[in-house]
């Protein structure tokens, strides 16, 4: 008996060494990750691919130390394979490297058939909640691939951050003994609650501009553009991490809510310099990896600001 209780006490402490080598793991990438990002607006793939490696390494020694059965496993598997398929590009593999990372992917798809075919409707439970950490990995990196492709201009990696954080750092974790929570008994998955949290420090940006604009004077028609931008020396702005918010098109300068990130904006710049617009509006290419990182340090300290400071208000409201 006295020997169970020591086993499960050096299994509790190893796991609480483990959550804190996470979150250590996951501070240095994303502040590496924001440097980076501040001063090129790019991340190499290499930190994303490095850091998922060592969290699948972490995820699986874990795995090892707790008594998960083989549909599990599949899971484990089959998100690892979704994680790293972000990052190979079938189109520079040769013939045999192409063959044996399709056979992975079809392995994969099928290890997460598998997963749901098997899995005990009585395991997915609220009390569960490792299992469903588990399951929200994927989920996570799933809304990430949909949200790349099909959603709101983002770029690829600020996507491939926040499944490696995901990965990382997918068990709750709070240096806070009482943190803000979106239910009573148990918040979000922790990965989510740092997506939220960022996307929360991420809407103060448009208040700030707003107010940045009015003290500045910049106060024009048809005003949406005083929340995504302001207005600087044309000059300036080609040198900057910027894009133009006044558009030339046909012979008018027109002002657009969506910038084409993609669009030729060096083109752009010339055009508006032709029709002699000195200090166009202009967007700031914001690195995303900033909010992101103080989301990941706001929710181990705080908790679920997004669910207590912004869904409750609004559901008070409603109701």
């Amino acid at each position: 008996m006295i020997e169970d209780k020591l086993i499960a006490l050096i299994i509790r402490t190893n796991m609480e060494l483990l959550d804190w080598v996470r979150f250590f793991l996951g501070a240095i990438m994303l502040c590496y990750g924001s440097w980076t990002d501040l001063k090129t607006r790019r991340v190499p793939n290499q930190v994303w691919m490095i850091f998922g490696g060592l969290a699948s390494l972490l995820l699986i020694y874990e795995f090892t130390t707790e008594e998960w059965g083989v549909h599990v496993w599949s899971l484990l598997f089959a998100t690892i394979v979704l994680f790293y398929n972000a990052f190979i590009d079938e189109y520079v593999l040769d013939k045999n490297q192409s063959i044996v990372w399709q056979v992975i992917q079809v392995l994969a798809i099928l290890s997460a058939i598998y997963f749901f075919v098997t899995i005990d409707s009585d395991e997915i439970s609220y009390d569960n909640y490792k299992l469903l950490d588990i399951i929200s990995i994927s989920v996570l990196m799933i809304l990430m691939y949909v949200w790349f492709y099909f959603g709101p201009t983002i770029g690829g990696a600020d996507v491939k951050a926040i499944m490696t954080i995901g990965l990382l750092t997918p068990f709750t974790f709070s240096i806070n003994e009482d943190p803000l929570m979106a239910f009573e008994t148990r918040g979000f998955p922790y990965p989510f609650v740092v997506f939220m949290n960022s996307l929360l420090l991420y809407l103060l940006i448009p208040i700030t501009l707003f107010f940045y604009n009015l003290v500045c004077r910049n106060v024009e028609k048809p005003y949406f553009q005083m929340f995504f931008g302001t207005k600087m020396n044309l000059e300036k702005a080609r040198d900057s991490f910027v894009w133009p918010m006044q558009q030339v098109i046909g012979e008018k300068v027109i002002m657009v809510a969506f910038v084409k990130h993609k669009s030729d904006t060096e083109s752009q710049w010339e055009k508006l310099e032709e029709k002699g617009v000195e200090d166009p509006w202009i967007t700031f290419k914001i690195p995303y990896i900033i909010p992101l990182t103080l989301a990941f340090f706001s929710s181990a300290i705080l908790g679920d600001l997004f669910s207590t400071y912004l869904v409750e208000p609004i559901n008070s409201i409603i109701g």
